[in-house]
């Protein structure tokens, strides 16, 4: 039994790794849209001098929910697992380090691998496409 539960799991690990990506995203999404005011504090100071960090949450929270949907889907992988790698890398850069940069870097580098999946798939099925 145990066995079979592993390698149904282990045929869905791409999901698996998709999932472990979006489900931060979506629901940093919903709650810098419910509760911003929470929010407005990992705004960085230097970008609230250029944007109110209130309307950067609200954009910011639309990508979140966009890329995580994206993700969950499963369509155009090499768009949205690179979206959530930048996304994710923007945030270490630009917020800095502190108490949970743990999870910042852990969901980069999985975002980062689901986007070097995506490009090997995508590279593999056009030289199939392409080949005489």
């Amino acid at each position: 039994m145990l066995k079979a539960v592993l390698r149904t799991l282990s045929e869905r690990e791409d999901l698996l790794l998709r999932a472990a990506v979006a489900f931060p995203m979506i629901w940093a999404g919903v709650a810098q849209l419910t509760e911003p005011t929470n929010w407005v504090g990992f705004v960085p100071a230097w970008l609230a001098g250029f944007v109110d960090p209130e309307a950067f949450l609200g954009i910011h929270s639309f990508f979140n929910l966009i890329i995580g949907a994206g993700l969950l889907i499963g369509f155009w992988r090499v768009l949205f697992s690179g979206a959530a790698t930048l996304s994710l890398l923007s945030i270490l850069i630009f917020y800095g380090v502190d108490d949970i940069t743990f999870r910042d870097v852990g969901l980069t580098i999985v975002a980062f691998v689901l986007f070097l999946r995506a490009l090997k798939s995508h590279w593999q099925f056009n030289v199939i496409k392409h080949t005489p």
